[in-house]
C-alpha cells in the first residue's frame, strides 16, 4: 500500500452574513473563519477546486470567491539568495563604531 500525497488548494469564500458558515462544510473542511472580517477558508482536494468554485459562488450568501494561490508560488528562497535576488545594498549610512575615542 503506497502513501500519495494528493495535491490540496484552500477557497477564501467572503460572505454577506457568517450565519451560514454550517452550509460550506459540505464542500471541504473549513479551515478557518473571520467572524469580524466575513470570510472562511476552505482545505480541499485541487481536482474539486474548479467545481466547487462555481457551486459556491450560486448560493446567494456568498459575496466573493477566491482561490489560495499559495501552492502556486515557489517557497524555496535559499535558491534565491545563492543567485543574489536578495543582495544588501551598501548605499546606506555608514555604521557608526564607538571604539573610534
Amino acid at each position: 500500500m503506497d502513501f500519495t500525497v494528493k495535491p490540496r488548494r484552500s477557497l477564501i469564500v467572503y460572505l454577506y452574513s457568517m450565519k451560514q458558515v454550517r452550509q460550506l462544510k459540505r464542500f471541504g473542511l473549513i479551515q478557518y473563519q473571520s467572524r469580524k472580517q466575513h470570510y472562511v477558508v476552505l482545505y480541499m482536494d485541487e481536482h474539486q477546486i474548479p467545481a466547487a468554485t462555481t457551486k459556491i459562488k450560486k448560493l446567494n450568501f456568498v459575496r466573493k470567491v477566491e482561490p489560495s494561490y499559495r501552492p502556486d508560488v515557489a517557497m524555496n528562497f535559499g535558491e534565491r539568495v545563492d543567485q543574489g535576488f536578495f543582495k544588501p545594498t551598501t548605499t546606506g549610512a555608514p555604521d557608526d563604531d564607538d571604539d573610534e575615542d
